[in-house]
């Protein structure tokens, strides 16, 4: 018997020292929508969505203390919020990964233990430069005019005496992964060069402890409570423990590796550190590294609060509608390229795609079915090429969508569409010299179609999607799409 196919996809951890912002909008619609792609094609049982928050570091810790909040009562909040912020954009998870709770606790000591009975850790005094905003060491080569590029903010002096993780012992197999075995394995291309190019300048041996007393808001190193676990070497587990690493190994076998979601920002973190972690006990490495591109300013600065430029997702919900955004973010941007947000393209993709193409053409067929007395979810006169026509559309885009490629693949469902209503132009069924059994066969085919197309919305748009298959089968009128204004 043929073992069920599994799939399994997660985002990465953000930090809760803010409101979610656009940024953590795309990926996480993103994820959504080839999760609910993958739930269609395999079942729902049979995938697994992973996201969450990544509540430990100093960066956390001075956020609840200038707000004179506990700590735990900080994250806890924020996690309100992370989930509410999910709820909002339809975002269909199967797990909502916390790592302040104590079962993590628990893995991250014991995947600690295994690193080191297998040699890969040591203690060492180390002297560097320390971002607190990105909760990482930076060399010189890193910083831009002797700031962090991320933070704008000089580095700190930092010395102190931590263990540390052999992450050179793994250069080679990284870089053999990465060449011969899993040539493809990051998405785009570029990304996946520029991470070979990393490797091959030699991977470096990180710290991943910090002593407490500086550090109190952290995993205490096993058998060692004057030290913290390190933000990153702590939440990167989560990618495993979600599905079963030590809780449940059927599961983890099922399901491991996956596909992973990630920001440019956060290459160097999954592509290299995260595999050499997974590389120390004897994991594979991860499947598939998806680097979404950056959302930039609508003149293509880089958003900051200090400019003033920033786009507030809540407010685009607000202000155009949940399905709105997330068609934009899945059908509207390059799936893998930077992009300059637009609230025109937002609104004129949404007009074009959904409202006239696909909206306005399911209502003329159910108006004219009607009028006329036709069953359109009858496939009885259908004709046979009209159908391997439509299929095509639907094989390009299912084509596309198993290799994440979202905006291509919707692009595809538009120009079915965009095929539907200059078929039903040409062949104008309500034209009085069209006989009922032509006109039968044509308003078939276009039911044929729309059905077709709207489960394919199903994974972006749920709920109109959904909205439009009852009209279809019910043959009655709706507004599907009301047209922000442009």
């Amino acid at each position: 018997m043929k073992k069920t196919e599994k799939f399994y996809i997660t985002t990465t951890l953000p930090y809760v020292n803010a409101r979610p912002h656009v940024g953590h909008a795309l990926e996480f619609i993103q994820a959504d929508v080839i999760s609910r792609y993958f739930k269609q094609k395999l079942g729902q049982d049979n995938v697994f969505f992973n996201l969450g928050m990544d509540e430990h570091g100093l960066k956390i810790l001075q956020k609840a203390q200038s707000a004179n909040t506990p700590v735990t009562k900080y994250v806890d909040e924020y996690a309100e919020k992370w989930k509410e912020f999910c709820d909002l954009f339809c975002i269909d998870y199967s797990n909502f990964y916390r790592t302040t709770s104590s079962e993590h606790h628990k893995l991250v000591k014991k995947f600690w233990k295994e690193v080191d009975a297998n040699g890969y850790i040591y203690k060492k005094k180390y002297k560097g430069l320390y971002c607190v905003g990105c909760e990482s060491f930076k060399t010189e080569k890193d910083l831009v005019d002797g700031k962090c590029p991320d933070h704008n903010k000089k580095p700190v002096d930092f010395e102190e005496e931590n263990y540390f993780f052999k992450l050179s012992a793994f250069t080679d197999d990284i870089l053999k992964y990465l060449e011969k075995i899993n040539p493809e394995f990051v998405k785009p291309q570029n990304k996946h060069k520029s991470l070979i190019n990393f490797v091959k300048d030699g991977l470096q041996d990180i710290s991943i402890s910090r002593l407490k007393e500086n550090l109190p808001w952290g995993i205490e190193v096993p058998d060692d409570p004057s030290q913290v676990v390190y933000v990153w070497f702590d939440a990167l587990t989560n990618y495993i423990f979600a599905v079963g690493y030590g809780t449940d190994q059927d599961k983890f076998q099922n399901h491991w590796p996956g596909i992973q979601l990630c920001g440019p920002d956060n290459l160097r973190f999954q592509g290299a550190i995260w595999q050499g972690m997974l590389a120390a006990i004897g994991l594979p490495f991860t499947k598939k590294l998806l680097v979404h591109g950056m959302v930039l300013a609508e003149d293509g600065k880089k958003m900051s609060k200090t400019i003033g430029n920033v786009v507030d997702p809540q407010d685009l919900a607000d202000k155009y509608g949940v399905e709105a955004v997330r068609y934009y973010f899945a059908a509207g941007v390059p799936t893998f390229d930077d992009f300059g947000l637009s609230e025109a393209r937002l609104q004129a993709i949404y007009n074009d795609h959904l409202a006239d193409k696909f909206g306005n053409l399911l209502n003329r067929v159910i108006h004219l079915a009607n009028s006329k007395e036709i069953d359109i979810n009858s496939d009885s006169a259908t004709a046979s090429d009209f159908i391997e026509k439509v299929d095509k559309f639907i094989e390009d885009y299912e084509n596309l969508m198993n290799i994440y490629e979202l905006n291509q693949a919707y692009e595809k469902i538009a120009e079915l569409t965009a095929y539907g209503n200059q078929y039903i132009t040409d062949e104008a069924p309500w034209d009085k010299s069209v006989s009922i059994d032509k006109a039968s066969e044509i308003l078939q085919n276009l039911g044929y179609l729309l059905r077709a197309a709207a489960k394919c919305y199903l994974p972006v748009i749920p709920e109109s999607a959904e909205k439009a298959l009852n009209l279809l089968n019910s043959q009655e009128k709706g507004i599907l799409f009301k047209k922000p204004d442009l």
